[in-house]
């Protein structure tokens, strides 16, 4: 220990800088060495499991592509069954059966590919070992295309235009038309369309409940033909023998229809047995490879081990000199950002940060929002200025809530006035709904203002707004207390606009009112004189139309 001592008060008579520097050079001393450990060890990891790593993933690409192809015949597989009865048998089968099968020898050439990789040269003997499973794959893969050709043949057999079971159905159901037309009874030819009807809900649904609804048509309209006063025996005779022809067609569609489902089933089981025994032969294949690695890299880890130990020792010494020092330039950085935000705008404020100089943007169409409160002279005179500015505070921190709601940019509150601005410093198509709506809460929060303080005032505060959309230079200038501040005659408008309107109202120019009168309601207040503009159109703005106009959040 006392050998350690002339090298403690050296450390100690060092500066920060001095520190820094020296650990600095020691810390990356030790780096290299931990480096060069590393590399070496990671060469002879790498020697051992490039093969297995290359391979591995060869592997997985090869059964991922086979699977996204299986993937693609399944599509086309369930768009052929949802589609055949509505776009017509043939038109399904070349659209849909077609593609299925032309993704299916996508799948087995892919497979031949597998089957080279697994027989050569280069890869190991437990991914040879594989090779069956790929095999069986192939097998499953063909007996699923041969099930869904089956299908499609009985689907043909279902809907073949003219010649299909279909066909037949639609047949017999004239023939047994003919003859209930005969009996000229309302209620045969109800029950007829019943029949009908519950047939059409049948082969839209497939389904248990609409059979079971098309066998009890058929059997309440066999009922009334036996009962029917309007058909002699021989016709009678006829109706019943043709509605049992059209029962045996209903049977052999509902057979059909069964054996579809089969079919359709049995793709599924299939198609999951496939994925199962793909997802088995990638994950056996990555687990050996991961296996190799952590085996070779075992050996290896154990030399980084102590060179990394001595880093960490060493950094956290270095840490625990600078920790402090970071954690005040840290909370004094946070403090000094929160304060720039509270200023300016981020993105005006990131650009300030990266180039100190005048900022000056130009914007088309922004719409700025002018509030004052009316009589604030007088309440002045009559509380006391720590109760006046805790009143003020409420009420304007009430109206910076509002404009971070409706993503509205404040600029500056002078003395009871308070402006705000839309459309800035990142351009917006709603900025004017968005002072609208600002304008209207305002109102809405100096209503519920004098509502809590009604026994604590003499007289409600009331605020007066003017809103104007124009053309603005918004941007910051000067060196000292710099804001970020508009320039332009859209302000001065604005301003016009309060200064000019009715206490407890809120004016807007012709310009706000063209973009807002299709959601908003406003009275025409007519040609006001306006100090340094002269005559101009105004009107206020009384509510919504709707709850919340199209593009405001």
């Amino acid at each position: 220990m006392k050998k350690l001592q002339p090298f403690a008060q050296s450390w100690r008579k060092l500066n920060i800088t001095g520190k820094f520097t020296s650990a600095f050079i020691g810390l990356m001393l030790l780096l290299s060495g931990v480096a060069l450990t590393g590399w070496v060890s990671l060469n002879f990891v790498r020697r051992e499991t490039e093969a297995a790593i290359v391979t591995s993933l060869q592997m997985q690409r090869l059964v991922f592509q086979m699977n996204a192809a299986l993937d693609r015949a399944r599509r086309q597989e369930r768009d052929f069954f949802e589609q055949w009865s509505s776009a017509g048998f043939l038109n399904a089968r070349d659209d849909y059966a077609a593609e299925h099968g032309e993704q299916i020898q996508q799948v087995l050439r892919i497979s031949d590919e597998l089957q080279k990789l697994l027989a050569s040269a280069k890869v190991s003997d437990a991914l040879r070992q594989s090779n069956p499973d790929v095999i069986a794959y192939v097998e499953m893969v063909q007996n699923y295309a041969s099930s869904f050709k089956e299908a499609v043949a009985l689907v043909g057999e279902l809907g073949m235009d003219r010649t299909g079971v279909l066909s037949q159905l639609e047949q017999k159901s004239d023939l047994l038309l003919d003859t209930l037309q005969l009996a000229g009874e309302s209620e045969l030819i109800a029950l007829y369309s019943q029949m009908q009807a519950s047939e059409k809900q049948y082969l839209l649904e497939r389904e248990t409940s609409a059979r079971q609804g098309l066998y009890k048509a058929v059997e309440d309209l066999r009922e009334a033909i036996v009962r029917s006063p309007g058909l002699d025996v021989s016709r009678q005779v006829s109706a019943l023998e043709e509605l049992k022809d059209y029962e045996a067609v209903v049977e052999q569609i509902v057979m059909l229809d069964v054996e579809i489902r089969s079919q359709v089933e049995g793709f599924d089981r299939q198609a999951a047995e496939v994925s199962d025994k793909l997802l088995s032969v990638v994950a056996d294949e990555v687990e050996r490879a991961r296996s190799q690695i952590a085996k070779t890299s075992r050996a290896a880890s154990w030399l980084l081990v102590a060179a990394l130990l001595a880093a960490v020792i060493l950094a956290s010494a270095i840490a625990q000199e600078f920790v402090f020092a970071l954690r005040q330039l840290e909370i004094e950085q946070a403090k000094s950002e929160r304060l720039l935000l509270n200023i300016l705008p981020e993105t005006i404020a990131d650009r300030l940060k990266q180039k100190p100089e005048t900022i000056a943007d130009n914007f088309t169409e922004v719409t700025i929002l002018f509030a004052d409160i009316v009589g604030f002279t007088k309440l002045s005179a009559r509380v006391s200025p720590t109760e006046l500015v805790n009143l003020l505070n409420e009420i304007f921190s009430e109206f910076d809530g509002l404009a971070d709601r409706w993503n509205l940019e404040k600029i500056k509150t002078i003395g009871d006035a308070y402006m705000v601005v839309g459309g800035l410093p990142d351009p917006s198509d709603d900025h004017a709904a968005s002072i609208a709506e600002m304008a209207l809460d305002m109102q809405a929060a100096i209503a519920h203002f004098n509502e809590k303080y009604a026994n604590s005032h003499d007289q409600p505060i009331d605020i007066r707004i003017g809103i104007n959309t124009g053309a603005v230079v918004a941007g910051v200038i000067g060196q000292k207390k710099f804001i970020y501040d508009l320039w332009g005659d859209a302000v001065n408008t604005a301003s016009r606009m309060e200064s000019h309107g009715i206490p407890g109202s809120i004016q807007v120019s012709a310009s706000t009112y063209e973009l807002l009168q299709n959601d908003y309601i406003f009275e025409d207040r007519g040609v006001i004189s306006v100090k340094g503009k002269g005559e101009m159109k105004t009107y206020l703005l009384v509510g919504r139309k709707v709850e919340t106009p199209i593009g405001v959040a």
